[in-house]
């Protein structure tokens, strides 16, 4: 169904990210004690298969955060940061630079658990705030690993009824870092529930 959404559908889909990246913004700035500015570049609807080739190389180790949405609304939900990203949150964070993200260790784990916590719950809050539906959101799990694994993972669990998947990029940016970062929040409502949603705004066709 997620390749059927016209582009009205997914401008407000987009909205809705918008509006939960500017929550997640302030609690992400709370939390690093810095000013932290987060958009939303772009919405759009890939094939899994695709999606390892959105990063330079589809076999790097990326850090993804996910997290199940139960209720009203069930699916999930997943933040992948690449290696770049993660090493400049972290060095914030501990003030340590870090040389390969398969070693972290369990404070880093611990913030950048929390980090997925932010952005996703704050997409799901504002998800939940357009439909009136109640969203409850799994604790994170995070992994450490190559993107084609995660998203083999990932695959297993929508692909009996989608092939599809709606990507919402996410352009980070934090004070004292000339960098931008970006990471990818991945929405992955079932069917059932995708439906409910445009009901619900009335976007339904």
């Amino acid at each position: 169904m997620l390749e059927k959404l016209n582009d009205s559908q997914l401008d407000f889909l987009k909205e809705i990210g918008n509006i939960g990246s500017g929550n997640a913004a302030t609690a992400l700035s709370t939390m690093i004690g810095k000013k932290v500015d987060i958009s939303v570049p772009s919405t759009k609807v890939v094939p899994i298969s695709q999606i390892p080739f959105i990063f330079e190389n589809p076999e790097e180790i990326v850090c993804a955060i996910k997290m199940k949405m139960r209720e009203d609304v069930e699916g999930e939900i997943l933040l992948i940061l690449n290696s770049k990203t993660v090493k400049e949150i972290t060095k914030i964070l501990t003030g340590n630079s870090l040389e390969d993200i398969t070693s972290l260790d369990e404070f880093s784990s611990s913030m950048l658990k929390e980090i997925g916590n932010i952005m996703c719950g704050s997409y799901v809050t504002a998800l939940s705030g357009f439909t009136s539906f109640f969203i409850n959101p799994d604790p994170p799990e995070l992994a450490v690993d190559m993107i084609s694994a995660v998203l083999a993972e990932v695959s297993l669990s929508v692909s009996t009824t989608e092939d599809y998947i709606l990507l919402i990029e996410t352009s980070i940016k934090i004070e004292g870092i000339d960098k931008e970062l970006t990471g990818y929040l991945l929405l992955l409502p079932n069917e059932e529930s995708l439906e409910k949603i445009l009901k619900k705004l009335g976007m339904w066709n």
